[in-house]
């Protein structure tokens, strides 16, 4: 992947979050819950969605910040393209990385594996 996470890897809509989640295949783990759905590009893209029971804004904040870096890091990299929704838990901005990215990295499989 890029070194950014540009605009043409990110859900920007209210309909396309809908699409994914009406449509989308849903896998919760401790820190976040991925909804994905095949989207026919040639690249994943990804909305997050924190919620006030993520914490306060600086909270919120930080985990949106680690679920981009996750992806830019860690999505993309085999498998067919897929619109991602990032759902945030409580406790994912306090969290090691380390064990956010495990769980991160688990529902991503799950997802991928599933035809």
């Amino acid at each position: 992947m890029t070194e950014r996470f540009g605009g043409d890897a990110r859900l920007k809509r209210r309909d396309e979050f809908k699409t994914v989640e009406a449509g989308g295949r849903r896998v919760s783990g401790r820190y976040v819950t991925l909804v994905a759905r095949p989207n026919g590009r040639d690249r994943d893209r990804l909305g997050i969605i924190a919620s006030k029971r993520v914490g306060d804004a600086v909270r919120r904040n930080r985990a949106k910040r680690r679920l981009r870096e996750l992806f830019r890091r860690e999505a993309g990299v085999s498998g067919r393209p897929l619109d991602l929704v990032a759902v945030a838990r409580p406790g994912l901005g306090e969290a090691p990385f380390a064990a956010v990215r495990t769980d991160f990295l688990a529902a991503l499989s799950k997802l991928r594996g599933a035809r």
